[in-house]
């Protein structure tokens, strides 16, 4: 059965995935953003089946880097898409498996954090109906982050 040109496959993220990933990570991010210290084998390793990849004839189009924090709520450690498939839902669509995910494993809320210039993030998470939150002292230098959190049982 083949799936509807719109339609990407969603997956677990796998190791070799990540091996493309940090090859094409400038097709994901920003021109100029080093994203690749979030992008550690650890994450895949130990949290794979929780994280979502997207993909269309066997390309990477975005994945979903997330696990099931001891909180007992879904954090999204990175989520990205390539730029020439933005725009037509995919983020969403990894954000709801993993939601899917998260709450087959008990949790009961999503968190998400981004820096608080990052207006496209902020747009999208409360989108998806989630409240933001400025904190202070979460960055590395001390600066503040906008934390996202929504109960799984909110859905859009």
């Amino acid at each position: 059965m083949s799936r509807p040109r719109g339609e990407p496959r969603l997956r677990s993220v796998r190791i070799a995935d990540l091996a493309v990933i940090l090859e094409q990570l400038s097709d994901f991010w920003q021109e100029g953003r080093d994203m690749g210290f979030l992008h550690q084998a650890l994450y895949v390793h130990e949290f794979g089946e929780t994280s979502v990849l997207a993909e269309r004839d066997e390309r990477i189009l975005g994945y979903l880097l997330g696990f099931q924090a001891p909180g007992g709520y879904g954090y999204v450690h990175a989520v990205a898409v390539r730029g020439e498939a933005r725009g037509v839902g995919i983020a969403r669509l990894m954000y709801e498996r993993f939601a899917e995910l998260l709450a087959e494993r008990g949790a009961h809320s999503l968190k998400a954090i981004t820096a608080p210039e990052n207006s496209e993030s902020r747009a999208f998470h409360a989108a998806l109906g989630f409240s933001e939150e400025l904190v202070e002292g979460y960055s590395p230098s001390g600066g503040g982050r906008i934390v996202f959190r929504r109960a799984l049982s909110a859905q859009p």
